[in-house]
């Protein structure tokens, strides 16, 4: 756990699970009117954290109760040892639904970028399983799905034994290399600012973070044909594709097959931004989101 002063350290919580701690920070809305409205959840993408919405919490602890995770293995969380935990797509939903139950409102709202979003897909599909589910709406950000065929070579290398032990030497001890790959979020990197490499080195500098990110890795293939055979469960589920014009990590285009699989869909792209458009146009971000939400 880090030593220095954690992001919004004065609104984090824990959440058990099993021996291991998941980290969540609560922003309570001031709105007495948001009793009767959905809670709304902010999960980030394999790198991430809850710092990654750090432009966005704010805005919508105005009219909602806010939550963001820090999901187990990376972040402020705790970070289990290889082998000792299941990082797979199903154990991280799994994790993510129960602590949803844990938060006692009777429906959410979920904002989901890259990995986080196929986590927050199938643990839609697990919450359907429940005679009251939980989950409203969707909005995912650039999210991990089945038909993101840009990413399936390098996906492929860091699967094998070799590409691993690789990209994990490469990134603990190539401080070039991991500033490198935060400038590829972006479509601008001038827009990256000391504040945001400072809090993005909880995990870039953390060689436990390359570990859990490999092991999420590991499992990709037969976690995304899961998620495929999930998707026709949350088909009516109302859901908002959000996507940066200049992604380089998931196609912007690939959204469209995506949208395909629900009958309630919205799909925007924001123009001049990368992967993660909720930091480099937060303000049109956050009205496009809320917009969607309140409608």
């Amino acid at each position: 756990m880090p030593t220095s002063r954690r992001f919004l350290q004065e609104r984090e919580s824990w959440f058990p699970c099993g021996q291991y701690r998941m980290r969540y920070l609560h922003l309570p809305s001031a709105d007495p009117a948001s009793r009767f409205r959905a809670a709304v959840v902010f999960v980030h993408g394999l790198m991430g954290y809850s710092f990654s919405w750090r432009h966005n919490l704010d805005f919508f602890a105005r009219h909602r109760d806010v939550y963001a995770v820090d999901l187990l293995g990376v972040g402020c969380s705790d970070r289990p040892v290889p082998g000792s935990a299941d990082f797979g797509l199903a154990a991280a939903s799994s994790r993510l639904l129960e602590f949803l139950r844990s938060i006692r409102h009777s429906q959410i709202d979920l904002v989901a970028s890259s990995h986080g979003g196929a986590v927050v897909m199938l643990a839609a599909a697990q919450d359907r399983s429940f005679p009251q589910p939980l989950i409203h709406r969707l909005v995912l950000v650039a999210p991990a799905h089945p038909f993101m065929t840009n990413a399936r070579l390098r996906l492929a290398i860091f699967r094998t034994r070799f590409g691993r032990a690789v990209a994990r030497s490469l990134c603990v001890h190539s401080a070039l290399l991991r500033s490198k790959a935060l400038g590829r979020m972006y479509a601008d990197e001038s827009r990256i600012t000391p504040e945001t490499r400072a809090g993005y080195a909880v995990n870039l500098d953390d060689a436990r973070s390359y570990d859990y990110a490999l092991e999420v890795v590991r499992s990709w293939r037969p976690d995304m044909q899961q998620l495929q055979r999930a998707l026709p469960s949350i088909a009516s589920v109302p859901v908002l594709l959000l996507w940066g014009g200049q992604d380089r990590v998931v196609s912007p285009r690939s959204g469209l097959l995506l949208r395909e699989c629900f009958r309630d869909a919205q799909y925007f792209v924001l123009p001049n931004v990368g992967h993660l458009p909720y930091e480099e146009a937060p303000n049109d971000f956050n009205a496009r989101v809320w917009r969607f939400l309140d409608s």
